[in-house]
């Protein structure tokens, strides 16, 4: 039986991109936690600063609502400038990207709204 060439190329279909889900563990989730108490920027910028292994902020969690902290970061430059730094260019991929569009909750007004937006879409402040 001979494939028909012109059918098979209509059900190929081309990966915009990919995302590797981590499962969280305890201290990876108290660190996290630890970021959304931090009093001011200055104070998330130290946190981020102080952790030997960087990787953290560029694993995705689902329970980040399938995001990962260095698109929740880009509110900050001065955090974003240390994670893409050149010192942690070994953990960048090119199969896996840092910055995605997340799904982000258009808060208590729209209840049941979304929106998605990337990290740069976030840095800028676009709607």
């Amino acid at each position: 039986m001979t494939r028909n060439p012109k059918k098979d190329n209509e059900t190929v279909f081309k990966d915009l991109y990919k995302v590797k889900i981590h499962s969280i563990t305890l201290r990876e989730l108290l660190l996290l936690q630890s970021i959304y108490v931090c009093n001011t920027q200055t104070d998330i910028v130290n946190l981020v600063k102080d952790q030997p292994k960087p990787t953290l902020f560029f694993k995705t969690f689902l329970e980040l609502n399938g995001t990962n902290m260095t698109s929740i970061l880009a509110f900050d430059s001065r955090s974003l400038s240390i994670l893409l730094s050149d010192d942690n260019k070994h953990l960048f991929d090119d199969i896996y990207p840092i910055f995605y569009k997340n799904k982000i909750n258009k808060g208590k007004i729209e209840k049941g709204k979304f929106c998605y937006r990337n990290a740069l879409d976030v840095a800028v402040n676009f709607d």
